[in-house]
């Protein structure tokens, strides 16, 4: 089964520049390369910060060209997104009876899990009372088969002092919960603008960069923005295995012959 995730497109006003970069142009081409090369994906799932201020036209600007998708999609909110104006924008996209956006897709592979961590005010995620019940009720349905859990803030420090405090509030909540359940398998993330791989609670994790630019990487708190390539992950899952790839759909590199040795293109 493969899945495709994008997270942070920051959809702002058209004609706007964001750190030299146009983002409209860069969701149109990351649709283009999606719908070029992963027409074949179960669902693409686009996990939060869908627009950069969460005013209406830009979810209206968003659902147009995700009119152009050819695959199936899910939308997640982040910190940047408005729940209001996302859910009236895409009255078809799945919330719960809560009012948050989240919900399941249930596949061959086992349960696709999508959870609501917006603190509508706050850049920090959060995970109330009537969330993590809901979330409770849909690992006890899914009890002896694998669950993917998405959702926009990290539920784990990741050694980034700029990004950390920004995270998801008292993730030990919703990690003693997954671990209670133990059928998670990995939880996908963005909200921290890098490609990063790791574990917690035993669980593992992986942050997709995506479309908007990227925080470089300084461990010691340098807080500067770099215009890195944006990219996808295109997730793969048979059975026990989980493969994920990061694409800069953007980039072009010179093409050899690994046979020859000879530039092809």
């Amino acid at each position: 089964m493969k899945i495709i995730q994008v997270t942070d497109v920051h959809l702002g006003r058209r004609g706007e520049l964001r750190y030299g970069a146009d983002l409209h142009e860069r969701l149109d081409r990351c649709i283009d390369h999606i719908n070029a090369r992963h027409g074949d994906a179960a669902l693409c799932v686009f996990t939060g910060d869908l627009t950069e201020s969460g005013d209406a036209q830009s979810y209206a600007d968003l659902k147009s060209a995700l009119g152009r998708l050819s695959v199936p999609y899910r939308l997640l909110p982040g910190n940047h997104d408005r729940r209001a104006n996302l859910i009236a924008a895409f009255p078809e996209n799945p919330a719960d009876g809560n009012g948050f956006v989240q919900s399941v897709f249930d596949t061959p592979e086992g349960r696709l899990v999508f959870l609501d961590s917006l603190a509508e005010g706050r850049v920090t995620g959060e995970l109330s009372d009537d969330r993590l019940v809901w979330l409770d009720t849909q690992l006890g349905e899914a009890a002896g088969k694998a669950v993917y859990l998405f959702l926009h803030h990290p539920p784990v420090e990741l050694g980034l002092s700029l990004l950390d405090p920004l995270g998801l509030e008292q993730p030990h909540r919703l990690l003693d919960l997954l671990t209670h359940h133990g059928n998670v398998r990995c939880i996908f993330f963005g909200h921290v603008h890098r490609d990063i791989a790791g574990t917690v609670a035993g669980i593992p994790f992986s942050a997709q960069r995506g479309l908007h630019a990227r925080f470089m990487l300084d461990l010691i708190g340098d807080e500067m923005v770099e215009q890195a390539p944006p990219a996808y992950s295109i997730i793969l899952i048979d059975g026990a295995r989980v493969v994920i790839h990061s694409c800069d759909f953007l980039e072009e590199w010179p093409l050899w012959s690994p046979a020859t040795g000879e530039r092809a293109r």
